[in-house]
């Protein structure tokens, strides 16, 4: 209900739905307790186990941090973190509806250069960062930036299936990485679906559609290219990934820490792989578990 009412006030009375958004943030900011700058670093570091030389992919909702210092010191934090020997990846694809009716709806799907990231202010910003380095692909763009930066985010456009052997989620488990939210619980986690696009027909459920789409993008040069990719399913919904995750999947690699409020949380990726994809074999699935 409060959903529809949203999308209600956007589309008919944007004014209002901008003020409202923002008083919510100011009162919720200020009726609800705040990390500071020391317990944010400190719950990275013992709880969400980020260390030295990690590379990790990062899920955040700044909305939904209530914190004492500014939010934009959030990356530079992560960084310190991970250090020059570590990698930051964040999603950065530029639209929030089915990607089927994205590429319907859109002469030109992507834009190396000029589609910004509709996945978080973080992403955003960083896609502009000449250090940065970001994935070519129409629907499932990835942003990162640290020593396996390049390494992970190429090639990324010439695997059909988005999560696919040839994407950063599975190229990350060469380093152990971790995946990380910030914000957010796992509903928000797209690393299960490298899952079912590395074990395709053999995942007991159909998530990618038959067709393969031909979609139209401008990369980093400005030069026109066709990049060919598989879309989800409309069968991957309802799914329930917090509910898997607690009856499934072992705490000694997913690891949830509530934080005045706030949610966070960690997963080693390499381990949680072979869970999940020992588990869809059985037929247990975020879909059906």
């Amino acid at each position: 209900m409060l959903k529809k009412l949203d999308q209600f006030l956007k589309q008919n009375f944007p004014r209002l739905h901008t003020w409202m958004k923002g008083y919510t943030r100011s009162f919720k900011k200020s009726v609800n307790p705040q990390i500071n700058r020391q317990e944010f670093i400190e719950m990275l570091r013992n709880d969400l186990t980020i260390k030295a030389g990690d590379v990790v992919f990062i899920h955040s909702s700044m909305r939904n941090l209530y914190l004492s210092f500014d939010k934009q010191e959030i990356l530079n934090i992560l960084l310190e973190v991970v250090t020059n020997e570590g990698t930051l990846l964040f999603p950065c694809w530029h639209f929030n509806i089915r990607a089927e009716d994205y590429i319907r709806e859109h002469e030109v799907v992507f834009d190396f250069n000029n589609s910004s990231s509709a996945m978080g202010k973080i992403s955003d910003v960083l896609r502009k960062s000449p250090q940065a380095s970001r994935s070519f692909h129409p629907t499932n763009s990835v942003i990162a930036i640290g020593k396996h930066a390049k390494e992970l985010t190429a090639d990324h456009e010439e695997d059909i299936y988005p999560c696919g052997v040839k994407s950063p989620w599975h190229k990350m488990m060469k380093y152990n990485a971790k995946v990380v939210g910030l914000g957010v619980t796992v509903d928000n986690l797209t690393f299960v679906h490298a899952i079912e696009d590395f074990i395709k027909n053999e995942f007991p459920i159909k998530t990618r559609m038959q067709n393969v789409f031909s979609c139209k993008c401008i990369d980093q040069n400005g030069n026109i290219k066709m990049v060919e990719t598989l879309v989800a399913s409309t069968s991957i919904n309802p799914r329930n990934v917090v509910g898997f995750f607690n009856k499934h999947i072992s705490k000694k690699a997913y690891r949830q820490v509530k934080l005045k409020k706030m949610d966070f949380f960690s997963l080693d990726a390499v381990p949680i792989f072979e869970e999940i994809k020992n588990l869809a074999l059985a037929d247990k699935t975020i879909y059906r578990y």
